[in-house]
């Protein structure tokens, strides 16, 4: 810029605005950027690796059985949505009517009826490998 301009002053001022306003820009997407990497981090620190569950499921009873009544609600209450049961006993002496599983590795609502012909019995081959969502 000619300082000898005309207009010297009013592009000055102009080209200060507007690299005002960019800087405030950058340092908004930095910031912005701060906080999706800490949420990264936050997310990958709390996931649970299907590995993991399956590990909590084989090894169930030796995990469980030393825990106190509170940690074993709390251990349980990670895994399980809902629960129904049934007003009063049934005839063959079931209460429990149903379970709605919260597992992190299913991508849908698991939930199992205990009714007869309401539930679907599946079988699964794990094959020690690793699964992470």
């Amino acid at each position: 810029m000619d300082y000898e301009d005309n207009h010297y002053k009013r592009r000055k001022s102009d080209l200060e605005d507007r690299l005002s306003k960019t800087y405030d820009k950058i340092e908004e997407t930095e910031n912005a950027l701060v906080e999706a990497k800490a949420k990264k981090r936050s997310i990958l620190a709390e996931k649970v690796c299907g590995d993991n569950i399956y590990k909590a499921l084989i090894f169930f009873d030796k995990m469980y059985e030393p825990m106190n009544e509170a940690e074993r609600r709390e251990f349980l209450a990670q895994f399980i949505e809902k629960v129904e049961i049934y007003e009063e006993e049934q005839a063959n002496g079931q209460w429990l009517k149903s379970i709605e599983f919260k597992l992190p590795i299913i991508s849908k609502d698991m939930k199992i009826s205990l009714d007869n012909g309401s539930h679907v019995e599946t079988v699964v081959l794990l094959d020690g490998k690793k699964y992470c969502i």
